[in-house]
């Protein structure tokens, strides 16, 4: 509890910093309140030694000066103004440029997408209305032949239904803030110029690029490549709606994408963001959450086809998230590949402590080697068709507050095998007294292999159901990591152990004291390829294969594939 309220305080010192003016040299900051932490002999102490480290820190002013001093302007390149055109633009089909390289701590390829699959192009034809440019001038008319060459000259110019399309190059840019709205049948649009790249360049010393201003809404911000910057990438500050981000590349600052403002745990100051879409876009190495809404609530939003990785590593990084939203309903987020992040993966409605929060579904992801959790959802929801292997921690943590959770054909091994950043737990939570004393779960728990789960030392570990768990269905899975506890199931009552060994759940006493288990199988998968390959896929001798059941599992595989009549058990259909 005591290193929560130093990593709330100096988040919140940080949050601070984090406004419309650039920052210091933040790193430096948060390692010296670090460093006088570790000193500090009691809660007490240690919140004023961080508040009196991060007062020495330089003067913000001075900073922010010598930054700009030390950081030589990007020049923009003269360009030949191209030809007026009155043609429709069409879709961005050229992938964006690869990010910088990044390795982590094992290199596991058998389930690793084929970096980028993300970046595609941006999606359906735009008109272009109005063009930026390098060398262009903000004075000048914004046609083809003579562009403007700012973001926030655009920003400041276009109406609802202008699109304003970029040139390949390099844009300096330093917080550029988006007040002027569209409508909903008539959005602005700023796209990158097709088969181009245009980068946004905050220099070093700006604290954010693009931020939407409080109620500025339908918008599409499409095809840039984000740097440079010491905050967040993109802030939709609140009140915004109807807003679609895609086909970006985020890389560094302590967010790449942030949503709302105010401090964890507490109402957001300008008001919820809501009707939002974040999608084939690339968010990597930030310094804290990747994509990050604190302290929402987030509602109706969808995270789809994006790649997160390199989130928290740094020191001082506090162990952040790929995806987090601390509040929000209606979230899906879909076809993503969210992988070597210093915290969880995905962790949804970490404040939402009423619980039964309607709308939560996270399916066909791909969830690899984050440092902690690889799921985590808090308050509920429908998980389906993931993968999720490599994590440091237990690899799904659900029903923190009282849940309706439905777990169904997820592939969920190989996870806590990694010494570098490993640590012994169970590899599936539901409803552990953490935040309750026995937060009440109803669980469907349905057609998911758990297999191969273990430490650091290779002692394997099982699954955890708390007190307060209901089991609403549980059947058709495969176990097959711990011999002697595959399950522990601490509401079954008449039983002094709580731990259910293989054998149990095969001779039919799970089934005895539950009244569930029909179908389980306690055998080898028979996987593709074990550790350190790791290839999830179901050999065609596996047991797995037509073992499934029919009732609740989703028509199609990880890979779209449809299942069949009867589906394999885990994410893959043979």
């Amino acid at each position: 509890m005591k290193h929560l309220f130093i990593f709330l305080t100096l988040t919140s010192l940080l949050l601070a910093a984090c406004g419309s003016t650039p920052t210091p040299d933040l790193e430096a900051t948060v390692r010296a309140a670090v460093a006088a932490t570790q000193t500090a002999p009691d809660l007490e102490a240690t919140v004023q030694a961080a508040v009196e480290a991060t007062q020495a820190a330089p003067d913000l002013e001075a900073t922010v000066q010598a930054a700009i001093a030390a950081t030589q302007a990007a020049q923009p390149t003269e360009m030949a103004a191209p030809e007026p055109t009155n043609t429709p633009v069409p879709p961005i089909n050229t992938p964006m440029p690869e990010p910088p390289t990044h390795t982590p701590v094992s290199e596991p390829v058998g389930d690793t997408p084929t970096p980028p699959p993300p970046i595609t192009g941006a999606v359906g034809s735009v008109a272009c209305i109005y063009y930026v440019a390098p060398g262009g001038s903000d004075d000048a008319p914004g046609t083809e032949a003579q562009p403007w060459a700012t973001f926030q000259h655009a920003a400041d110019t276009a109406q609802p239904g202008d699109s304003v399309c970029f040139r390949d190059g390099d844009y300096p840019t330093e917080e550029a803030h988006l007040t002027r709205s569209g409508t909903a049948d008539a959005a602005i649009t700023f796209i990158a110029y097709p088969g181009e790249s245009p980068i946004l360049d905050g220099g070093g010393s700006a604290g954010g690029l693009l931020i939407l201003d409080q109620g500025t809404s339908y918008l599409r911000i499409s095809g840039f490549i984000l740097r440079n910057f010491g905050c967040w990438g993109i802030d939709l500050t609140g009140e915004n709606r109807h807003i679609q981000l895609d086909h970006l590349d985020i890389g560094g600052g302590e967010a790449g994408v942030h949503f709302t403002v105010g401090d964890s745990g507490q109402p957001a100051q300008y008001g919820p963001v809501e009707n939002m879409t974040l999608a084939d876009s690339r968010i990597h190495d930030c310094q804290y959450t990747a994509v990050d809404c604190t302290p929402g609530p987030c509602n109706e939003m969808a995270f789809r086809s994006l790649e997160i990785y390199g989130a928290g590593l740094g020191e001082a990084s506090f162990a952040a998230d790929g995806l987090a939203v601390e509040k929000g309903m209606d979230i899906l987020v879909e076809d993503c590949y969210i992988h070597d992040n210093g915290g969880d993966g995905i962790d949804l409605n970490s404040r939402d402590r009423a619980g039964n929060v309607p709308g939560i579904i996270v399916h066909r992801n791909r969830v690899i080697r984050n440092h902690q959790n690889g799921i985590k959802l808090w308050a509920g929801g429908r998980m389906e068709n993931n993968i999720v292997w490599g994590q440091g921690n237990s690899a799904v943590w659900v029903g923190v507050f009282p849940s309706t959770m439905e777990v169904v054909n997820n592939t969920i091994a190989y996870n806590m095998w990694d010494p570098a950043y490993s640590e012994h737990n169970w590899a599936f939570v539901a409803g552990y007294p953490e935040e309750m004393e026995s937060p009440p779960v109803a669980l469907t728990l349905v057609n998911n292999i758990f297999a191969f789960n273990a430490d650091p030392t290779g002692e394997p570990t099982g699954i955890y159901l708390g007190p307060g768990v209901n089991l609403v269905r549980e059947n058709h899975n495969l176990y097959w990591s711990r011999v002697d506890g595959e399950i522990t199931a601490e509401f079954v009552s008449g039983r002094e152990d709580s731990d259910f060994t293989r054998a149990e759940i095969a001779d039919g006493t799970w089934a005895s004291y539950t009244g569930q288990g029909q179908g389980n199988i306690t055998s080898e998968p028979l996987f593709g390829a074990d550790w350190p390959e790791v290839d999830l896929r179901l050999q065609a001798d596996s047991p797995a294969v037509n073992a499934g059941g029919a009732v609740g599992a989703p028509a199609d595989d990880i890979e779209g594939r449809p299942r069949d009549t009867i589906p394999d058990i885990g994410a893959y259909e043979w």
